[in-house]
């Protein structure tokens, strides 16, 4: 049996046919899903994926895939951009486990820190010169929309 044909779909290897290792998509959505659903529909349907799934428990890594796709999606960067993004605000920070928090408001409450976090990210990447200036207005500007689109609380600055 080849591999593609394999029952087990993609694990690392498989002892069933002795396929050798696969490695499937990273992350959930490609970006023709963003394209067919409408941008608005498809950030709905995310966000409401990262609440589930702290509800829930999908574990960290799942989150991190779920927040990267928002991300990527949302604010239009790229893969490696988003990737930092979680690693930085949700996959090394230890005050964004949501696993013990019971009560809905509390996650949205957390889920819209996370949000502002990353503006703050992103702020921070302009100041540091690590995005040129160019694509910082543009991604600061793409988060705005992305904030409202779900619904996160205004700021004061």
């Amino acid at each position: 049996m080849d591999r593609r044909g394999c029952r087990t779909g993609w694990k690392r290897s498989c002892r069933a046919c002795g396929a050798a290792r696969i490695v499937g998509l990273v992350y959930d959505h490609d970006p023709d899903d963003v394209a067919l659903l409408g941008w608005e529909e498809f950030i709905a349907r995310q966000w409401e994926a990262i609440f589930t799934g702290y509800r829930s428990w999908t574990g960290l890594r799942r989150m991190g895939r779920r927040w990267a796709d928002l991300l990527e999606a949302g604010l239009g960067c790229s893969h490696d951009l988003a990737d930092r993004l979680v690693q930085d605000e949700i996959i090394n920070s230890p005050d964004r486990n949501f696993e013990a928090v019971f009560d809905a408001d509390a996650v949205l409450a957390g889920m819209f820190d996370i949000l502002g976090a990353i503006r703050d990210d992103l702020e921070e990447l302009d100041r540091s010169g690590e995005l040129g200036p160019d694509q910082a207005a543009r991604l600061l500007e793409q988060h705005a929309q992305l904030a409202a689109a779900v619904g996160a609380p205004d700021e004061p600055r």
